[in-house]
């Protein structure tokens, strides 16, 4: 949930790494993206090495095979390019390229971490997209039914975890181990407990019959299993001095569910070079994700103490599910602290599951559960447009549009609205404005003009970067969905109006030296990083993977060149443009939380092992767009 998370385009970042450090960063300025009728991608940066020595760099590919080179430095500049400097590697195609550096110690460097760099270069073309790396979610099965080192892609996710955790940037977030191989099954099992999102505890028992009310096997985590603990769960025995991993049962949020299913879903369609399971686990997920839909007539909330009760009735969605098919409800798992308030005033859970619906019936419209979306997504807009406005949880606009809880809510309702549209676009659902009902396109396109209606004079929504973006990926994907509608040219306005707006606010030189593609809270004329009461620099990525997912779609729906070079900022930033010189989207295809600068010199240096699943789901989906016009 969102409360775990705590000039008009900027430059394309150009990070100037001083002597003793080296550097990558000049591989991924402009751009991360290699284009693959280059036939080359060029690597090239920055050693404080003498003239004439040679680095040691390794390119691995997504499919799990590296190579090696050893260009030789020259006035502190070296540069190399694959796959014509390095033997045995095959011709460029779509993929991704993940570069380890290093460089020799020599007398004038006396710290020994200054003499290693990675980057990821993303190579593709039109049409040609490379396959994303899925090891933090995957449930190692593959398409035949063969699991763990007899999975098709067994030796990619091998490869690429051992990779990781060898890696500058797990060592930097203290998850770091030198000798690790994930064919050790002490070492699968740690990597199970430690960073999966997959559950692996009950992948294997028999279901012919559910758990509770989990009903398939494909389900993603809150977090890996060491992760739960008395600061984020109950104890299962009432026993607050039992306090192992077990008596904190791990659980899953409906909108983390839904977020990596809508990745899942955009990666069904991406070549695959093993034959994984990702199919039938995006089906097995979205079993689960229906399970979590109230359909009942009666509210499933329970009383809190000293609060009002919510009010959640048919086609609302429950907070989540423990992976023993237990609801997670008020006073349980993260809802055990009563600081924990996802859930109230209308919770974060309907917008994004009703995406993942919408993305789910877009990826398969005659699939096993279709009609079953059909059913679910008007009784989730009965809720949303019918029954919610009585409680406070949708909002008219002054035409009488109702927008549901809050813009970023309502973008996500809106997205999974549209891709439904796409396939079912005369499915009868509620009207936004009085009663009655409408097919669904025309329900968009009401949906839309309640966005617009609620902008701010100052162009935008809210101070809430999170939330205007949401707002403005939906206005994008309703351009392109419906170019032809009247309202179209209100659409486009209020989308570059919003965007601009944002795309105009500096970050304050006394909170970060350098200019910065992220973004903070909007406060006035500038941004601020600042977060919480320590008043210390913080970028949230899943925050830069709604900027990347509605900048992507605002430039598809209107090509302009500050809307693509923010975006290949931000994914140079990712990739490892940054000050850790480390890549933040990792071969695992996780991507952290956040990261802080923790002295206050106005450069981030703190990197935790905190992978997320909002922030890994939002940039790949992100990026999925950037690349796919």
């Amino acid at each position: 949930p969102l409360a775990r998370a705590l000039a008009l385009a900027l430059p394309a970042l150009s990070w100037s790494a001083p002597p003793p450090s080296l550097s990558l960063h000049d591989s991924l300025t402009p751009s991360p993206i290699v284009a693959l009728s280059s036939g080359q991608a060029l690597i090239q940066g920055h050693s404080p090495q003498p003239d004439g020595a040679s680095l040691s760099l390794q390119v691995t590919t997504a499919t799990g095979t590296s190579f090696h080179a050893h260009p030789r430095v020259h006035a502190q500049h070296f540069s190399c390019r694959f796959p014509q400097d390095f033997p045995g590697a095959p011709p460029l195609r779509p993929d991704l390229l993940y570069i380890n550096a290093l460089a020799a110690p020599d007398s004038s460097t006396s710290d020994p971490a200054n003499l290693e760099a990675q980057a990821l270069l993303i190579v593709a073309g039109p049409g040609q997209l490379p396959d994303l790396p899925q090891a933090f979610s995957d449930d190692f099965t593959d398409v035949a039914g063969n699991r763990d080192a007899a999975a098709a892609q067994w030796p990619q996710l091998r490869l690429l975890t051992n990779l990781y955790l060898t890696s500058r940037a797990a060592r930097l977030a203290g998850i770091g181990r030198p000798l690790f191989d994930l064919a050790t099954p002490t070492d699968l099992t740690w990597f199970r407990q430690n960073l999966s999102l997959f559950d692996f505890d009950q992948r294997d028992r028999d279901w012919s019959s559910p758990l509770g009310h989990r009903v398939a096997p494909g389900f993603w985590q809150a977090a890996w299993n060491s992760w739960f603990n008395p600061s984020n769960s109950h104890p299962w025995d009432g026993n607050p001095a039992n306090q192992s991993q077990a008596n904190h049962r791990p659980y899953t949020f409906t909108n983390d569910l839904a977020d990596l299913l809508i990745l899942h879903q955009r990666r069904r369609s991406l070549p695959r070079p093993f034959p994984d399971h990702r199919d039938d686990l995006s089906r097995q997920a979205l079993a689960n994700l229906l399970a979590l839909q109230h359909q009942g007539p009666n509210s499933f909330a329970l009383p809190e103490a000293s609060r009002q009760t919510e009010n959640y009735t048919a086609g609302s969605w429950h907070y989540g599910l423990f992976e023993s098919g237990e609801w997670l409800t008020e006073g349980s798992g993260w809802f055990a602290n009563p600081a924990h308030a996802d859930h109230r005033r209308g919770g974060v859970f309907l917008g994004r599951a009703l995406w993942a619906l919408g993305e789910s019936l877009r990826a398969e419209p005659t699939g096993p559960l279709a009609d079953r979306i059909r059913t679910a997504l008007p009784l989730s807009l009965h809720f949303a447009f019918r029954d919610a406005p009585a409680r406070g949880y949708a909002h008219p606009s002054p035409s009488g549009l109702l927008l549901w809880r809050d813009p970023g809510e309502h973008g996500y309702l809106l997205l999974g609205m549209i891709a439904a549209a796409q396939v079912s676009p005369e499915l009868s659902v509620p009207s936004l404005q009085g009663p009655g009902s409408l097919p669904l396109h025309q329900a968009c396109a009401q949906a839309l003009d309640a966005l617009v209606d609620h902008t701010r004079p100052d162009a935008g929504w809210t101070p809430y970067p999170d939330q205007d973006a949401m707002a403005i990926a939906a206005l994008a994907d309703g351009l392109l969905a419906f170019p032809q509608h009247p309202s179209a040219p209100r659409w486009r306005a209020c989308a570059q109006a919003a965007a601009d707006a944002w795309l105009a606010l500096p970050t304050p030189a006394s909170e970060r030296r350098q200019p910065t593609p992220h973004f903070g809270f909007r406060q006035g004329t500038h941004m601020t990083h600042f977060m919480g009461s320590d008043h210390r620099l913080r970028f949230t990525f899943y925050v830069s993977g709604h900027w990347l997912h509605a900048l992507a779609k605002l430039n598809q729906a209107a090509p302009t060149p500050r809307y693509r070079d923010r975006c290949l900022a931000l994914l140079s930033y990712l990739c490892g443009a940054n000050p850790f010189r480390a890549r933040l989207l990792n071969e695992l295809g996780a991507v952290p939380n956040f990261v802080l600068d923790t002295n206050g010199d106005g450069i981030e240096d703190r990197l935790t092992h905190d992978l997320y699943p909002e922030s890994t789901a939002f940039v790949q989906i992100g990026l999925l767009h950037f690349l796919s016009p």
